[in-house]
């Protein structure tokens, strides 16, 4: 809530003020926070305004029925196309590999 203060006094050198006050609240307080539907959810975006909004039932998705939730079987990482058992390094060519360090692997 903004709150604009005009005032003027007159007479020999006249004088002119003008007094500005916001005064607001927060969004929510920790309470009404608490106090919230759990079906609803508060969604931050740098740069735009909060939105409260329904959240979305994931057991609604048409790929749900794909997921361990939705009966399908676990998903196995050791048959995906690309996976490895073990690395593989030849100890009589270990000159080819380079150890970084932690420093070189962040750059620094």
């Amino acid at each position: 809530m903004d709150t604009n203060t005009y005032g003027q006094t007159k007479g020999r050198s006249g004088s002119y003020s003008v007094n500005y006050q916001q005064t607001g609240r927060e969004l929510l307080t920790p309470d009404e926070i608490r106090l919230l539907d759990n079906r609803k959810s508060i969604l931050f975006i740098r740069g735009e305004r909060p939105i409260m909004d329904d959240k979305y039932d994931l057991k609604k998705h048409v790929n749900f029925r794909y997921t361990e939730d939705g009966g399908a079987s676990p998903y196995d990482y050791a048959k995906t196309p690309l996976a490895h058992d073990d690395l593989k390094i030849d100890i009589n060519r270990l000159d080819d590999y380079e150890l970084l360090s932690t420093e070189d692997i962040l750059g620094e």
